[in-house]
């Protein structure tokens, strides 16, 4: 009997001997961290690349940065949806800042010029285009036609 009890028990051993060292021999799957989706990168760099921009004009509305931050910090605490949800709102409010800055500046260069008697045909031309573009908030388009008329 002893006989037998001794050979269960290693056979039992024998088994579970051979468990352990058949799992620890398999490659362990170590989690690594994935970053940020494609996506997600993508929309924090349009909207830092449009922040940028609207720094450079020093136009910058009060809550954008915020907004950037924010889209920033869901993205490294892995909320794609909100990354990219803040991301986006910082670049339309950067982008309509900086169309803000230029409506700004073509606003009175359209006054000057609308006031200057003998413009060419061309020229009036030029200026009622501009003024089409700021009655259709395109400030970058109308300031840029009013500021090569004025000689800028």
């Amino acid at each position: 009997m002893k006989v037998t009890l001794s050979a269960k028990y290693l056979s039992l051993m024998t088994v579970v001997l051979g468990l352990v060292v058949g799992c620890a021999s398999q490659p362990q799957q170590v989690a690594t961290p994935s970053g940020p989706s494609p996506a997600v990168t993508q929309a924090l760099n349009d909207a830092r690349a449009a922040v940028k921009d609207a720094n450079a004009h020093h136009w910058i509305w009060r809550d954008t940065e915020a907004m950037l931050k924010g889209a920033e910090d869901a993205a490294a605490a892995g909320d794609d949806a909100k990354a990219i949800a803040l991301a986006k709102a910082a670049q339309d409010q950067a982008v309509l800042a900086v169309n803000q800055y230029y409506m700004e500046k073509a606003k009175p260069l359209l006054t000057q010029l609308q006031s200057q008697p003998n413009l060419s045909a061309d020229q009036q031309a030029a200026v009622q285009s501009a003024a089409r573009a700021l009655a259709n908030d395109e400030g970058k388009k109308a300031y840029d036609v009013l500021n090569r008329l004025a000689g800028g």
